[in-house]
């Protein structure tokens, strides 16, 4: 490699650190903001509304939140998409998951009914893990955002899960 090049390199190099010295990394992910959620419109349905969402994007497999008796410690959020669920299914996929403790050492609900800022299934789906008061937050003991083989859902999907929550967490 000539002179010329190293320098042309070095000076390019040099201008970029340049430009964010001292500037922290922007965080990649915001905390949500429920002073300004209406939760309470829409109306939201679980089997029409938020059940397909868990079926697409939880429980597509049985090593994932698809098998009933839960796998590795996993909660069970419906049978795959190209399944109806059961009224037996649902229920089990409530009890399993409204006021029931999180695998993680969260130190609230998976789903806690009517507070969604405080359910700690919330903070999967938003990938907010950092944010509020999760007790496995400092040591970063939460596990990984949801869902863990993707991207994270759509704004609507995610506010669809947390109006029914602020909503009741009803089955309806």
């Amino acid at each position: 490699m000539n002179v010329r090049k190293l320098f042309l390199i070095f000076l390019i190099a040099t201008a970029g650190a340049a430009c964010g010295d001292g500037d922290p990394e922007p965080s990649a992910t915001e905390c949500f903001d429920y002073s300004t959620f209406d939760g309470a419109t829409p109306e939201v349905s679980f089997a029409t509304d938020v059940l397909p969402i868990f079926q697409r994007s939880c429980s597509f497999s049985s090593t994932c939140h698809g098998a009933e008796a839960g796998s590795a410690g996993f909660t069970y959020l419906g049978p795959g998409l190209s399944e109806q669920a059961t009224p037996a299914q649902i229920d089990a996929i409530v009890a399993q998951n409204v006021g029931a403790a999180s695998r993680a050492p969260s130190g609230m609900p998976r789903i806690a009914a009517g507070d969604p800022a405080n359910s700690f299934l919330m903070h999967k789906m938003d990938d907010t893990l950092s944010c509020g008061d999760l007790e496995c937050a400092p040591d970063q003991q939460c596990g990984e955002p949801m869902p863990y083989t993707g991207d994270t859902l759509a704004a609507a999907e995610r506010d669809a899960v947390r109006r029914w929550i602020q909503q009741g967490a009803k089955v309806n």
